[in-house]
């Protein structure tokens, strides 16, 4: 019977600790919610998105032209001269792949998240 009651005293007191952990993971979570960190990720992803759906259209309206690096065909054609590679102007936007990671981030997170629930 001691022994029964020892275990029932370790779990009751496992258990509330468990509880005061919950208690300041809470506070903690509370804490963070105060310092703003919401708005600097809805300023991150308003960003995204202008570069990914509204900046490539304003930018080709206007004419803005962007000079990217032409890639050459590398290895010995380097050395002969036939596949160097050279800059080039182009009109538009260019959209990096980053850019295009961070808005399928986005996506997954805001989209996948509802479909948690």
């Amino acid at each position: 019977m001691k022994l029964i009651a020892a275990q029932g005293e370790a779990q009751s007191r496992n258990f509330e600790m468990l509880l005061q952990k919950q208690v300041i993971a809470d506070e903690s979570a509370d804490k963070a919610e105060a310092r703003g960190g919401v708005w600097v990720r809805r300023v991150f992803v308003f960003f995204i998105l202008f570069a990914v759906i509204v900046a490539p259209f304003l930018l080709s309206i206007v004419g803005t032209p962007v000079t990217v690096e032409k890639e050459g065909l590398g290895g010995i054609f380097n050395l002969l001269g036939l596949g160097a590679g050279g800059w080039e102007s182009l009109n538009g936007f260019v959209l990096l792949p980053e850019v295009r990671q961070a808005m399928l981030a986005i996506v997954g997170f805001y989209f996948g998240s509802s479909q948690v629930r």
